[in-house]
């Protein structure tokens, strides 16, 4: 990628994320964003088509960095499971603390937790076997709820517990769907 078009991409979700920490995101237009970001409007279109893909790039770049890579250079050592997957979430959650309390305690919480679940749940979905007994779609929504209340939870509690303590939470109450 041009590094023009990284740094004007960079822009754009830098400010999505700054004024998600104030406003809520049904509130944020994308004239909030184009303003923050310093940019024109069609340099915005040009790069996202609205204010939920610059917000999938944040969750993206999250997931991406917790699943994808297979080397993790963080220094993180977790089993190469789904347990071991969903604790390293929650160590770079801790780790980034500070950009963490932005999605997770700021005005646009809500939404967070929903798309964060939604994430996991996929995820999830990709390494279970089917569950015949059960829906997909109840089992995808059981997942991300569960998700999404465990991460409220600790947010609430601003993060005392481990992150492992709070992976085998979330193995513990996801345990009848994820075997």
């Amino acid at each position: 990628m041009d590094r023009r078009v990284e740094k004007t991409r960079n822009a754009i979700v830098g400010a999505l994320e700054s004024l998600m920490s104030r406003k809520e995101y049904q509130s944020i237009t994308v004239a909030d964003i184009i303003k923050k970001a310093n940019v024109g409007r069609s340099t915005f279109y040009e790069n996202f088509l609205n204010k939920d893909e610059v917000f999938d790039e944040i969750l993206e770049s999250l997931i991406h960095h917790v699943f994808d890579e297979i080397e993790h250079k963080d220094g993180h050592a977790f089993q190469n499971n789904l347990k071991g997957e969903i604790t390293h979430m929650f160590i770079h959650i801790r780790d980034n603390e500070g950009k963490a309390k932005t999605f997770l305690l700021g005005k646009s919480a809500d939404v967070f937790y929903k798309r964060m679940g939604e994430k996991v749940a996929r995820i999830c979905d990709e390494k279970l076997d089917a569950t015949p007994k059960l829906p997909p779609a109840l089992v995808h929504a059981h997942i991300s709820s569960t998700f999404s209340d465990v991460l409220k939870y600790w947010s609430g509690c601003k993060f005392t517990d481990s992150p492992e303590q709070v992976a085998s939470y979330f193995m513990i109450l996801a345990e009848e769907i994820l075997g």
